[in-house]
């Protein structure tokens, strides 16, 4: 029996991209209710390059905003990979979710120095921080659900079996069937004599006379 890998790349990469959507999602809208544009939370995840004076860039601009969109994507994958190992231990999505996530914002906000956070203090309020790890959260769980909702979809597609094809040197049939229609490289057996050569057996219709003209032997 192999053992079961610990995590597979489409639970990552469904749990990754739905925690980083639902979460930017939120955080946009957090923003938004706290005076700033929808994008900063973004632009203040680039803090660990820039410095905490990335708060007070409100421009759309590579260096800033395309740049926090991808930290913030590669977060979330990694965050996926663990959320998926912890699936593995619990055998529960919402639980590896919920952890993942408490997880999360234990080590950024926790254990790391503030400038390695991702920075959404710069412009939130903290308890709206923690609603974009409870965003995290909640997309992680939809992504893991959705992976394994369509697990079965993807094994089906996987292991649909070959047509089969019928070999012309292979006879399928049987029974009587195979004695009445051998196959084009097997011998016909109703044309088969144990003794061809009469040395054994003896034709009880052969008759001693040449004459074949008159039923009953000789003119």
């Amino acid at each position: 029996m192999t053992a079961r890998p610990t995590f597979t790349i489409t639970e990552v990469l469904y749990g990754g991209i739905c925690a980083a959507v639902f979460s930017g999602i939120v955080l946009a809208i957090l923003s938004m209710l706290a005076g700033h544009p929808f994008w900063m939370p973004f632009n203040v995840t680039t803090q660990a390059i820039h410095g905490p004076e990335v708060r007070h860039i409100d421009a759309v601009d590579l260096p800033h905003t395309g740049l926090g969109l991808a930290i913030h994507l590669i977060s979330c994958l990694f965050w996926a990979g663990i959320a998926t190992v912890l699936l593995r231990l619990s055998h529960s999505t919402a639980l590896a979710a919920v952890g993942t996530a408490l997880l999360a914002l234990l080590i950024d906000y926790g254990l790391l120095p503030v400038r390695l956070s991702p920075g959404w203090h710069l412009v939130l309020p903290f308890p709206s921080v923690i609603g974009g790890f409870a965003a995290l959260g909640l997309g992680l769980w939809l992504g893991l659900w959705l992976a394994k909702s369509t697990r079965p979809l993807r094994s089906q597609k996987l292991n649909v079996p070959a047509p089969l094809q019928r070999s012309e040197s292979v006879n399928t049939k049987s029974g009587p069937s195979e004695l009445r229609h051998p196959g084009k490289l097997v011998i016909d057996q109703r044309q088969q004599r144990i003794d061809p050569t009469n040395q054994v057996t003896r034709d009880p219709n052969s008759r001693p006379d040449l004459n074949r003209k008159q039923p009953g032997g000789k003119s």
